[in-house]
């Protein structure tokens, strides 16, 4: 057994001890309480002794008070019994869920707790007996149909499942006898047609063991004859198994296979094929179960060594794997299965000869499959925190809320790496203008010339730092004649790289400066009209053709104009121009719209409502929502009311923007 084996074997040693001791310490737990239970009753028993049959009235009292505490009690007890039985069909329910899924262990345990519960319920045992005999415990599943029958005669289904029982066991004569039961009882007719079927079949094989008038045959081959007939059975369930198996079917394949070892549990071939349906389900410990079983059957069946071997593999016990192939190699006669498990044992022996630590490449949920899942911890009030939740309050970040900003900080210099600040400068901080005077910060002046060339005066016009003239040099300007270049002057200019000398007047200076003002002014009412064409419009624009015109016209115009733009539009279907372009900021300017003016205005809003509600993103829309907007759609919906809106409307409304 490798080490993997040997600590899930400890592992359920464990827990099977833990699960006793934990039912000793219950058992005494029940003694004691009904040991106080007992002593508590006999102590608060007084005797209360009849009164005087002389006294006629007291006679009477006393019989009333009999009577009443009669009542009481059958009152009670019907109250107990009925909340018993609430709690036992809560567990039959979950018993019920785990014998669908195929735990049958785990729903005898479940049932036993509701018979525990409630043993009144003939049900129960009948349950429980058909999970007995799915794990092949037949006694006990005959004990409980024996209960169940006892508590309810007529319980067809416990009479079919003893009939079961028996025919398992080989008893076809009791079987027959269960069989005719339910034909008197049973009035159901499928019950009838089943029962007709089952009690054919166990007939025709008492017959078929029937000895012959001579005697001549003796008591073992009546039972080589009797198992020759319950292993034909099973080769039946193995034949449709194999059927589900080449449809991939592993689960109906398991039940089958489930079946024909239940009638005939000698046989190595059933129990190779079940273990191929757990391999292909991943129940990796039922397939190890079945090769193990299959080859205690028949140590010569090479094909569970091969399965055996895989899972061994898949866990990392190579060693163990490598025996399984040589042990298969030496059994089978096929010459290409003797191939492939030649190529799998120089695989295993280089994967056993490397210095690689072992890949578990199985999962443990994988490995059990059916574990159990662990429910969150429930604690008792006394052990929960008494701290209370604290809530985190959520409000609305007003419109005129200065940014966050994260700001950046910079490690402090070194005292040694700091300048020395003077006092005038502190003085100055501080208003303090008594103690030395700063010293006068020079002017930078700017030469641009050099970034022009000489013949481009436009630009170095552009960028030149305006000046402006005093009056006595207006008046100079206006005063003195200027001529313009003539073409031959420009052109000798421009072939020479620009004026040779620069200018040192500064009237001349100034006055072409004052030109290129008034030339930029000029420029400027030129262009004023194209200026006035960008204003946003003073008429009501036409309806929209596109949800792009739509957004585009409506983010130009202001509050009137958009009023009026939406009276045009508010019997039209907004939702194609709304689109998926609906921003949180676009509803909050309709909302506004609608509130302000339409209500004052007495104007229908239901359409746009509508539409609104309609538009794709409104339920993202409705998250992002502010105080300020669903105040404005509560009144909305208010005036809706007031103009008489169907409520089906005004809910379907509310639904989506408001919850």
């Amino acid at each position: 057994m490798d080490a993997i084996e040997s600590q899930l074997a400890v592992r359920n040693k464990c827990e099977q001890l833990q699960k006793s001791i934990k039912e000793l310490y219950d058992w005494e737990q029940q003694m004691k309480s009904a040991d106080s239970s007992k002593a508590h009753q006999v102590d608060s028993e007084t005797p209360s002794l009849p009164p005087v049959r002389s006294d006629v009235k007291a006679m009477e009292e006393f019989s009333k008070e009999c009577g009443s505490t009669e009542k009481q009690d059958q009152a009670g007890g019907e109250t107990v019994d009925k909340k018993l039985f609430a709690e036992a069909e809560v567990l039959k329910e979950q018993a019920n869920r785990q014998c669908k899924l195929g735990n049958f262990q785990e729903a005898i345990d479940l049932y036993t707790k509701a018979i525990g519960t409630y043993a009144e319920n003939p049900v129960y045992y009948s349950n429980r007996a058909l999970c007995y005999m799915n794990v092949e415990q037949f006694t006990e599943c005959l004990e409980d149909c024996s209960v169940a029958i006892g508590k309810d005669p007529t319980y067809i289904k416990a009479y079919y499942r003893r009939m079961q029982a028996f025919e398992r066991l080989g008893e076809n004569e009791k079987a027959i006898a269960e069989c005719r039961l339910i034909l008197k009882l049973s009035k159901d007719e499928n019950e009838l047609a089943t029962t007709k079927r089952d009690l054919a079949r166990l007939e025709k094989r008492v017959a078929q063991r029937e000895p012959s008038p001579k005697k001549d045959k003796p008591q073992t081959a009546e039972m080589n004859e009797t198992l020759a007939l319950v292993k034909q059975e099973a080769d039946k369930y193995k034949e449709i198994g194999n059927k589900h198996l080449a449809r991939k079917d592993f689960q109906k394949a398991l039940s089958c296979y489930t079946k024909a070892i239940a009638l005939y549990n000698s046989e190595a071939v059933y129990y190779n094929n079940r273990s191929l349906c757990h391999w292909n389900l991943k129940d990796y410990d039922q397939c190890l179960a079945d090769c193990n079983k299959a080859i205690q059957l028949n140590e010569s069946y090479f094909r569970p060594y091969y399965r055996r071997m895989q899972v061994r593999e898949l866990r990392g016990a190579y060693q163990s794997a490598i025996d399984d192939c040589r042990k298969f190699l030496e059994l089978t006669t096929d010459a290409k299965q003797k191939i492939t498990a030649e190529k799998d044992l120089v695989r295993l022996e280089r994967l056993l000869k490397s210095d690689e630590p072992v890949k578990q490449t199985f999962v443990w949920s994988e490995i059990k499959k059916n574990a159990k899942l662990i429910q969150f911890v429930q604690k008792p009030p006394h052990m929960r925190s008494k701290k209370p939740l604290r809530r985190v309050p959520i409000n609305d970040v007003p419109a005129d809320a200065p940014k966050l900003i994260t700001p950046t900080f910079k490690p402090a210099p070194k005292p040694t790496e700091r300048a020395n600040i003077s006092d005038a400068i502190i003085d100055n901080m501080f208003n303090n203008h008594t103690g030395e005077q700063l010293p006068p910060e020079p002017e930078e002046k700017t030469n641009l010339e050099h970034l022009f060339p000489a013949h481009s005066n436009k630009l170095r016009n552009m960028f030149s730092p305006p000046t402006t003239p005093t009056s006595d040099q207006r008046k100079m300007l206006h005063t003195v004649p200027v001529a313009k270049p003539s073409s031959t002057v420009t052109k000798a200019v421009e072939m020479n790289g620009g004026p040779q000398q620069p200018l040192h007047n500064k009237t001349e200076k100034d006055k072409i400066n004052l030109e290129n003002q008034d030339l930029n002014e000029k420029s400027t009412s030129k262009r004023a009209p194209i200026v006035a064409t960008l204003t946003k419009p003073t008429a009501v624009p036409p309806k929209p053709k596109s949800s792009a015109q739509f957004y585009t016209t409506w983010s130009g115009l202001d509050e009137e104009l958009r009023y009026q733009y939406l009276l045009t539009l508010k019997d039209i279907p907004l939702r194609t121009l709304f689109g998926a372009s609906l921003s949180n900021e676009m509803l909050s300017e309709l909302l506004y719209i609608l509130q302000k003016r339409f209500i004052q205005d007495r104007i229908d809003v239901t359409n746009i409502m509508q539409e609104i509600a309609r538009n794709e993103s409104i339920g993202i829309l409705s998250l992002m929502m502010n105080t300020k907007d669903r105040n404005a759609i509560a009144h909305l919906l208010k005036f809706m009311q007031d103009q008489h809106v169907e409520k089906n409307i005004i809910e379907t409304i509310k639904k989506k923007l408001l919850t």
